[in-house]
């Protein structure tokens, strides 16, 4: 148990490390205002395809495939659960429509880019990687198909045409995205990707994990902590975020694996309960502000959740 404490301990603290580094940066104010959307536009479109791509092309495998399909399915089982939850619980207590929808997404909704990733490879080691992809591929169509089209819904100016549906399907296939969409075109090719590509590739791959937490850390220091004054829906959303839909994912697993529906190994069972209590989406304040919902709210989470994931992931190291 000591063992298994100081190993979550030590991988959280290396993850804060760079991102106080980031923070640092921000308040230094050593880069323009523009540093922060550049990181993150070059992690999202170039790095994390090619890590993606080369995760599929490394970790899955025709014997793991139908595993890998069937763990994807009880995440979008859970998932899909805990939009239920969430949204009758803001029915329930009567939540206003401009925090509505911000409250289920900052429920349900996973960080898997900027900070699961990263968090899986201090905690797991690359072997966890095929894991991380089921959720990853999960938590991106559950973002884009249901938790971005509840906020979409709540403007009060909405629109409702075919071209924005078509937006939001087209929304799906982020860079990403795209980067496992090939790497399994490949793997049903038996095509794998060799000589100085595959370091070329490996070399921008690995720019993912220290240039997020950068990210993490740059936005930190662009936060008002004055302003971080939680109200009773922040508590609920932040139990949702780090307690309801852990706990969820976990009982949907262990339900699973008693039916003898699935037999899934303790790294697969951890890198999925962990992921399901990562923080919140970045980009919760950007969606907010253009649906014209309340800004103040969804920053407040999300910078709340950022706070909380460390203490609640050595928790449930601990219980795992």
């Amino acid at each position: 148990m000591n063992n298994i404490f100081l190993i979550s301990v030590n991988s959280v603290l290396i993850i804060f490390t760079i991102i106080i580094v980031g923070y640092i940066l921000e308040k230094s104010k050593i880069f323009n205002s523009t540093f922060s959307q550049d990181i993150s536009n070059l992690v999202v479109d170039i790095a994390l395809p090619f890590s993606i791509f080369l995760s599929t092309q490394k970790y899955i495998t025709k014997t793991n495939f139908l595993l890998l399909l069937k763990g994807t399915i009880l995440i979008m089982i859970a998932i899909l659960l805990c939009f239920v939850i969430s949204i009758s619980i803001s029915k329930i207590f009567h939540v206003k429509k401009s925090i509505r929808s911000l409250f289920v997404n900052g429920f349900v909704n996973s960080n898997t880019l900027f900070v699961g990733l990263p968090l899986n490879l201090a905690l797991f080691g690359s072997s966890s990687l095929p894991y991380f992809l089921c959720y990853f591929v999960a938590n991106t169509i559950a973002t884009w198909g249901i938790g971005i089209k509840l906020i979409n819904y709540d403007n009060p100016e909405k629109i409702v045409s075919t071209n924005n549906s078509w937006k939001k399907l087209i929304n799906i296939f982020t860079p990403p995205m795209w980067g496992f969409i090939i790497g399994l075109i490949m793997f049903f090719g038996d095509f794998q990707i060799t000589g100085f590509l595959k370091t070329a590739f490996s070399y921008l791959a690995n720019l993912v994990t220290p240039l997020s937490l950068i990210f993490l850390g740059l936005q930190l220091g662009q936060t008002k902590l004055s302003a971080l004054k939680i109200s009773g829906l922040d508590l609920f959303t932040q139990i949702g975020k780090f307690v309801i839909s852990p706990l969820v994912m976990y009982i949907i697993i262990v339900i699973a694996q008693r039916l003898q529906l699935v037999t899934l190994q303790p790294i697969f069972i951890k890198t999925l309960v962990v992921q399901s209590a990562t923080p919140m989406l970045t980009l919760l304040p950007v969606m907010a502000s253009q649906s014209q919902l309340d800004v103040g709210f969804a920053t407040r989470i999300l910078t709340e959740s950022l706070f909380l994931f460390p203490l609640a992931v050595i928790v449930i190291m601990l219980i795992l």
